[in-house]
């Protein structure tokens, strides 16, 4: 009713200066009476054309500019009605019935215009979305002066730091002024974003681009020969489930062997910390994804007994408003007008933000002793439904209703719910009120070898990987229970 209430304003003041522009904002030659007693069929022709045009189903948060062509056409059908009636009334008809052509055009002109900022002017109007109002908490401060303290002056280098984490972490680390940050990414585009985010940390030459395949055994070691890193922050990883499940191969290699590759430099040159990236998705792992991340964890505590590096993994679920997260998918749908899609309304996930993500990540590697694989506590799990309804009313809008939520069905390699392992008696606390350390017992070398042999012979196999054969690699002899 409020939207039909404010069209028909924007109908009635269109007309109205349509009338005083007309006639240079001076008296019609036949007064005021009969353009108001037009008023009426102004309306009706106008309320049709939306109608008709299907202008009235889009709401003012889902308006954009895949919506003009439906409001455009609304103007022109309204001013193409009038214009046909003038030409089939004759000259008796009383003038309200046909006004001039130019009041005609112009009206709808103006009537365009206001339907558009109408709609415009309400989507500004839609507070931000708050963290607090998707993972039902309030996010939490996470920099600390031991975090500080043993970033300052230091040598830091971070793979992967052109993508969500990776840049945040670059963000969080160039805070507490190292004395220098090495930036490592195969994207070139994704460094060149992150490097004119932080311009003036490049230019003074605090921080460095070097785009690089951290499979490559030679660049990355000629790269920890040149630059010496103190700490290592491994974030270079591919993450998406489902497209790890149609590439296998490419789960291995990234996430698994590079891991190791830039494991091995780091020991090799003497790095006094190294901390993977790792996630929830490696716990009782079902997927490729998952499989190539414990392997990766595997394969960096292997090499936790050897040498002065102090090796750790730290695990953490959904990362809000990260680049393939659903966040930017719900908003971008919303803002279509919908539907909204996700897999199963069931769904469930951990959630927690890129600066809290971040922010924990940093103070396990201030914490690290050697061999740790850290978990954050990242609240209770949240339906990804939730999320959406959520995010649909917040842009003014009512979920089934204004935007439809459409379940397409559970992907291959996803689970309903995650774990992060919190209550296993194998978990413990530490310093830190949210960070723990899963204490599962590692693979013998003997085994752990037999397993990265295994995994460097497959990833030779370019045409015969399947996911099966990645999800049956932990299923051997040494396994850790």
């Amino acid at each position: 009713m409020k939207r039909l209430l404010a069209d028909s304003l924007v109908l009635i003041a269109a007309y109205w200066v349509a009338m005083l522009l007309r006639f240079d904002f001076g008296t019609p030659t036949w007064g005021w009476g009969p353009v108001l007693m037009g008023l009426p069929s102004v309306l009706i022709i106008g309320w049709g054309a939306l109608l008709i045009c299907r202008c009235q189903r889009l709401r003012s948060g889902t308006v954009s500019l895949r919506s003009l062509p439906r409001f455009i056409g609304a103007a022109g059908l309204m001013a193409a009605v009038q214009l046909f009636l003038r030409l089939i009334l004759d000259d008796t008809t009383d003038i309200y019935f046909r006004p001039p052509v130019s009041v005609t055009l112009m009206a709808a002109v103006l009537s365009l215009a206001g339907w558009l900022a109408l709609r415009y002017v309400r989507r500004l109007q839609l507070r931000p979305i708050e963290v607090a109002d998707l993972i039902g908490r309030v996010e939490t401060e996470v920099g600390t002066a031991l975090v500080r303290e043993g970033l300052r002056n230091k040598v830091v280098l971070i793979t992967g730091a052109g993508g969500s984490i990776g840049s945040e972490l670059t963000r969080q680390v160039l805070a507490a002024h190292p004395a220098k940050v090495i930036l490592v990414d195969l994207s070139e585009a994704a460094l060149y974003i992150l490097c004119e985010t932080i311009e003036a940390q490049v230019t003074a030459g605090v921080a460095v681009a070097v785009t690089m395949d951290c499979g490559d055994a030679g660049a990355v070691r000629a790269l920890f020969d040149r630059e010496k890193p103190e700490i290592v922050l491994h974030a270079a990883a591919y993450k998406h489930v489902p497209m790890m499940e149609c590439n296998p191969l490419a789960a291995i290699k990234n996430n698994a062997l590079a891991t190791r590759t830039v494991a091995e430099a780091a020991q090799a040159v003497g790095v006094k910390t190294f901390v993977l990236v790792s996630t929830d998705k490696a716990i009782h792992p079902i997927s490729v994804m998952g499989v190539s991340k414990r392997l990766a964890e595997i394969f960096v505590r292997d090499l936790a007994a050897n040498g002065k590096t102090c090796f750790c993994a730290v695990r953490f679920g959904n990362v809000l408003n990260s680049s393939g997260s659903v966040v930017p998918k719900f908003r971008e749908q919303i803002a279509r007008g919908g539907p909204v899609t996700l897999t199963d309304p069931r769904m469930k996930r951990y959630f927690m933000t890129l600066s809290e993500a971040s922010g924990l990540v940093l103070q396990a590697a201030m914490l690290a002793r050697g061999g740790e694989i850290f978990v954050l506590d990242m609240g209770e799990q949240v339906l990804v439904k939730q999320v959406a309804e959520t995010m649909i009313r917040l842009s003014g809008l009512t979920p089934e209703k204004d935007i439809q939520i459409v379940c397409t069905g559970i992907r291959p390699g996803e689970k309903l719910e995650e774990t992060l392992g919190l209550e296993d008696p194998s978990t413990r606390k530490t310093e830190h009120p949210r960070i723990f350390v899963s204490d599962i017992p590692q693979w013998s070398r003997e085994a752990t070898m037999a397993l990265l042999t295994q995994c460097r012979a497959l990833a030779e196999a370019n045409d015969t990987l399947t996911p099966q054969v990645v999800k049956t690699l932990l299923n051997e002899e040494g396994k850790d229970s």
